[in-house]
């Protein structure tokens, strides 16, 4: 008996019962997408820090006029989104719907997107055969802005909340770890647009043209900064208080302008990669965010036309600045 006793204990502990396995299946299922956010921040820490190093030491032997000067267009692009609450100091919020919201993302996008394609031009003529350099900072653009939103995929919420978890930060200390994280994002998001400003000033190209995407960022800026306002405004937060968080949502743009600025001068050979990279995440930028949010309010066609007509007359306009200055 006590021999057959513990062959059936022996027998019991080396094969788990049916709850034993469903337990094991559901650490597995929980492992793994804790591991891929872990993972996802150690690379997005490893990108800032290595960013930071790199300007602390190219900084005191690089800080010159020029240096200042991305710098302070960086800030120009991060005030102007804090422009977007303006119009709240003087009119209510219901006067203001997701139309005209709506409309302004598509105009936005339209820029962006001029934007873009002028850098995508530029880097062209600095390309290799092929053009690979482009291809290659197209797609590690999209797969940065792709890795940051998955710092945020696990958790439940969407904007509205987070602007509202960044304002009880802001105000109360509270949910700090929370608003520390969203603010991450945010920082990914913003670094496109910074990176742009940076590299477009980079003395390999025509100091317009460094000119021309900090303006389309700058007014680009505008309808991100009233679409943060929408959110807080009617929940009771005073406009300059909303112009000031969505302030805050762009402060990277200037940081990362004047590392991308004092990076690609110094490994020139990365000017188109520095480019296309910022081309292609605020491509993706524009048609996952702010034309998908337009479409939803306009439909398909006036978000079509409304974006077109935007690009051109972007587009048009560079070009005839480019045209004068040139002549």
């Amino acid at each position: 008996q006590h021999g057959s006793v513990a062959s059936e204990q022996s027998g019991n502990n080396g094969s788990l019962s049916p709850s034993g396995r469903e337990s094991s299946a559901a650490a597995d299922s929980t492992t793994w997408p804790s591991f891929q956010r872990l993972f996802s921040h150690g690379l997005c820490a490893l990108w800032v820090g290595v960013c930071t190093i790199i300007v602390c030491m190219q900084s005191p032997e690089r800080m010159a006029y020029d240096s200042l000067r991305v710098f302070g267009y960086g800030w120009l692009t991060c005030i102007t989104t804090g422009l977007g609450a303006v119009p709240f100091m003087f009119i209510s919020c219901e006067a203001i719907g997701d139309g005209p919201l709506a409309g302004a993302n598509a105009v936005a996008g339209g820029m962006m997107l001029s934007a873009s394609v002028s850098m995508l031009w530029e880097a062209h003529d600095h390309c290799g055969p092929w053009d690979w350099q482009i291809l290659a900072g197209i797609l590690a653009g999209v797969l940065f802005i792709r890795a940051s939103e998955r710092l945020h995929s696990g958790d439940e919420g969407d904007e509205e909340e987070d602007l509202l978890i960044i304002h009880g930060a802001f105000m109360g200390r509270q949910r700090l770890r929370k608003a520390l994280l969203i603010c991450t994002v945010m920082f990914c998001h913003s670094a496109a647009e910074g990176i742009a400003v940076g590299v477009a000033f980079s003395k390999q190209l025509r100091v317009q043209f460094g000119y021309f995407v900090t303006l389309l960022l700058a007014v680009h800026n505008i309808p991100e900064g009233l679409a943060v306002a929408l959110v807080l405004v009617p929940r009771g937060v005073s406009s300059p208080l909303a112009a000031l968080i969505a302030t805050l949502t762009s402060v990277p743009q200037p940081l990362l302008a004047l590392a991308a600025y004092v990076f690609v001068d110094a490994f020139r050979a990365l000017l188109p990669l520095g480019l296309a990279f910022a081309a292609g995440a605020m491509v993706y930028v524009c048609c996952h965010e702010l034309l998908t949010e337009a479409n939803e309010h306009l439909g398909m066609k006036k978000t079509l036309v409304t974006t077109v007509l935007s690009f051109i007359v972007m587009s048009l306009t560079i070009g005839a600045l480019q045209s004068h200055l040139d002549a």
